[in-house]
């Protein structure tokens, strides 16, 4: 519940233009802030107190609602910001957000954090593929999430208009993560028909599972990049290719590679551009990054992968089958 929903939020609110004010408490240290976001004191100046977020390290004995009289916030407003869906699931060492705290910015000469490629899972840092973008914070639209639909689960994340931050419509460019090699890009794309949508969701039920095939009909159009050392990015749903992107061009990190569309979506024939997003995976060898792991985890991972530092680190995934029956 602790760290890596704490960091989801922060990143969030960075990613769209907001901050949280590094603050103390009596039981947290201050946490760093992010220099972008904390004003530089004018010598004799008063600083004008703002609404901000506080971080707060659960102690021996704290209940939510005890937590939430300290800080004159509800509990229901606490429990909505760290996802808590039993107040009595709280341990001691959790660090939550508790949002909306009225505080006074300090001066602050602290460079931010800086995070290395070896603070990666994946041993590089890559890019959003999206201009601007921030994380979701929604569970469904991130990797081990169920699609009851063809039962099979998510293996990447989408970045949708209204959850990742900024305006995502049909043809927004798709931007490479990172340096790479293209070694798959569908010039060529035939939309699928409502037919063989019900018959590839049929498929699916009838053996309880979704197969490698099947899966990559419903990526629709897409556009692969090898970044060397087993990892590959993939951006599917594209409405298009550029004209300069052919397997084997050389890409560097923020290139256009796709045009986002909906195609190969469930209704991609049935309400043409009623999903427009991009489908974004980072695969590794014969997986997908964070494979199996808990939503936590999960977050944490892609996190680390975007550069946002973290302070536990999360295990590449075995070589294990893409699916599994």
């Amino acid at each position: 519940m602790a760290t890596a929903v704490l960091a989801a939020a922060l990143l969030l609110l960075s990613a769209c233009g907001g901050g949280s004010l590094a603050i103390s408490t009596p039981t947290q240290p201050a946490a760093v802030g992010d220099e972008s976001v904390t004003p530089e004191a004018t010598e004799g100046a008063t600083p004008t107190s703002v609404l901000s977020d506080l971080l707060y390290t659960v102690q021996d004995g704290d209940t939510l609602s005890a937590i939430a009289d300290r800080f004159s916030v509800s509990a229901e407003i606490i429990a909505q910001a760290n996802f808590i869906t039993d107040p009595a699931d709280l341990h001691i060492g959790d660090v939550l957000t508790i949002p909306g705290i009225k505080v006074t910015p300090q001066p602050s000469h602290t460079p931010p954090p800086v995070t290395t490629d070896a603070d990666s899972p994946i041993g590089i840092h890559m890019a959003m593929p999206v201009a601007g973008a921030c994380l979701t914070l929604e569970g469904d639209q991130m990797p081990n999430a169920v699609r009851e639909y063809r039962n099979g689960i998510h293996e990447g994340v989408d970045f949708f208009t209204d959850y990742a931050c900024v305006p995502v419509s049909i043809d927004t460019p798709a931007l490479a993560a990172a340096d790479g090699v293209v070694i798959r890009a569908d010039k060529e794309y035939r939309k699928l028909t409502q037919k063989e949508i019900d018959d590839l969701e049929a498929k699916s039920v009838e053996q309880g599972y979704t197969d490698e095939g099947t899966l990559d009909k419903f990526r629709g159009r897409q556009v692969w990049v090898d970044h060397g050392d087993g990892i590959v990015t993939r951006y599917c749903h594209l409405n298009g290719v550029p004209d300069d992107i052919q397997v084997g061009s050389h890409v560097k990190q923020g290139d256009a590679v796709g045009y986002i569309g909906d195609s190969g979506t469930p209704e991609s024939a049935s309400n043409p551009e009623f999903e427009i997003h991009l489908h974004f995976e980072i695969r590794v060898r014969n997986s997908y990054l964070a494979a199996g792991l808990g939503p936590l985890e999960t977050r944490n991972a892609y996190e680390q992968v975007f550069g946002f530092p973290l302070s536990s680190s999360i295990p590449v995934p075995p070589d294990v089958p893409e699916t599994t029956p």
